[in-house]
């Protein structure tokens, strides 16, 4: 069972790499565009900016939930290398717990806030800024998704595997 679950959450986050690419790709070739238009051609594109912007703010935030792992994350890990296994075990129960519950409390009001912006539209090409941000509410999801993956491996019998290393970043998770 868990390794049909590490096998599917692979292939989400290597099919999530593949997006993420090629939305930086994106971002590239519409930024190349927009400079082209403009100084090459003396005819600005009004609707580059923006889609650089919304490529950015999409790619930044899907990729940062499917791809990067826990070990990419910058970590202070002089108190963790510092403390015993278990007391290493500890430190990840309580700050996986911590924080799932922090982002699980905000996000019925995250959600609230983006679908509120359904009234209003980005300035040129008016796509409805609900549109625009829904992609922090997978963002959000996934983080919950992926501190208790986390604290899950912390409370299970194979915790020494994930304090064993030498710093707090080198803990697995299941999406990454």
């Amino acid at each position: 069972m868990k390794g049909r679950i590490l096998r599917a959450t692979e292939k989400v986050r290597r099919v999530a790499e593949i997006i993420s690419g090629l939305m930086f790709a994106g971002i590239f070739a519409v930024f190349i565009l927009g400079i082209a238009m403009r100084y090459l051609f003396h005819r600005p594109l009004m609707w580059t900016d923006e889609v650089t912007i919304l490529l950015l703010l999409w790619c930044t935030f899907l990729t940062d939930a499917f791809v990067v792992r826990a070990s990419d994350h910058v970590a202070f890990d002089v108190l963790w290398d510092m403390v015993s296994p278990r007391t290493r075990r500890i430190i990840g129960i309580i700050g996986r717990l911590v924080f799932a519950l922090i982002f699980a409390a905000a996000f019925p009001t995250i959600v609230d806030y983006v679908f509120f912006l359904w009234r209003e539209r980005t300035d040129v090409l008016e796509i409805r800024l609900d549109i625009v941000f829904s992609c922090f509410i997978i963002y959000i999801v996934m983080v919950v998704v992926r501190l208790i993956a986390q604290l899950v491996e912390f409370c299970g019998p194979n915790w020494r595997e994930h304090v064993g290393a030498s710093d707090l970043a080198a803990t697995s998770n299941v999406i990454g």
